[in-house]
C-alpha cells in the first residue's frame, strides 16, 4: 500500500467524479491518495473502521469469512464506489464486516472517520450521496437474493474475476447454503449456464468460457 502525496492527481479524481458536488471543501482538503498493487489488502474483516474510501480507479474483491472458515465473496467493486458506507452509520457495528483486497492496481481516495463525523454528518449533500451509494448496494444485494440463476451466474462472475476462468467447485452444498439456494437448484443454474455457452462444467469443475458476457447480467433478465 503506497501512499502518493500527489495533490494534481487528487484534484483530477475529485473533476472526474464531480465529488465537489456532494463533499465539503473541508472534506475534500482532507482527502489522501493511496495506491494498491493487486493483492494487497485495503481493509480487514473485525478491523475498526477509521476511514471512508472512495474507489476511483481499479476493481477489489469484498468479500466474507464465517466462524466456520467458509468465505463468501460479496461482490467486486470498481470505479466509483464507496467502501465503509455501512459501518459509518451503524454504530453498533464496532468492526468492519468484510476484507477488502485489490484485484489491480487501485487507487482510492480516503478520508478519515473523524473529518466525516465533522463535516459530513451535518451536511445535506454529503448525506444524501452516501444514501445514493446505501441505495445502489441495497438493491443489487436484492436482486442477487431474489432468482436462483441470477445468483449462481453473478457467483460465477465474481470468482472468474478473483481465481481465473477455471473455478472449482469442492462443496455444492456449501455453495447452495451460501447463495440461498437448494443444491437442485444449482444443478439446474449450472445446466443452463452450460447450455447458453457460457461456462462447461463436468464434475467440480467449471470452465467459464465467456467471462464478459457472464459478468454483464442484469436482474431483469431473469424475471
Amino acid at each position: 500500500m503506497e501512499k502518493l502525496a500527489d495533490k494534481g492527481l487528487i484534484a483530477a479524481f475529485v473533476s472526474t467524479y464531480s465529488l465537489d458536488r456532494h463533499f465539503s471543501p473541508q472534506l475534500i482538503d482532507s482527502m489522501r491518495l493511496t495506491k494498491l498493487t493487486p493483492g494487497e489488502y485495503l481493509i480487514a474483516q473485525g478491523c475498526r473502521l477509521t476511514k471512508l474510501h472512495l474507489v476511483v480507479e481499479g476493481k477489489l474483491q469484498v468479500e466474507h469469512y464465517e466462524s466456520d472458515g467458509n468465505r463468501a465473496v460479496f461482490s467486486i467493486e470498481k470505479a466509483f464506489s464507496v467502501i465503509g458506507d455501512l459501518e459509518l452509520f451503524h454504530h453498533q457495528i464496532a468492526e468492519t464486516v468484510s476484507t477488502v483486497k485489490a484485484l489491480s492496481d487501485t487507487y482510492i481516495l480516503e478520508i478519515s472517520v473523524s473529518k466525516v463525523e465533522q463535516f459530513g454528518l451535518s451536511d445535506p449533500a454529503f448525506l444524501r450521496f452516501i444514501c445514493q451509494q446505501l441505495s445502489k448496494k441495497l438493491y443489487n444485494s436484492s436482486q442477487l437474493h431474489s432468482n436462483a440463476v441470477f445468483k449462481v451466474q453473478k457467483y460465477l462472475a465474481y470468482r472468474a474475476e478473483s481465481e481465473g476462468l477455471t473455478i472449482r467447485l469442492e462443496k455444492r452444498e456449501s455453495i447452495a447454503a451460501m447463495l440461498g439456494v437448494s443444491v437442485r437448484q444449482l444443478n439446474r443454474s449450472l445446466k443452463l449456464l452450460a447450455e447458453q455457452q457460457l461456462i462447461e462444467y463436468k464434475n467440480k469443475t467449471v470452465q467459464v468460457r465467456n467471462v464478459e458476457k457472464l459478468a454483464d447480467v442484469s436482474p431483469t433478465e431473469f424475471e
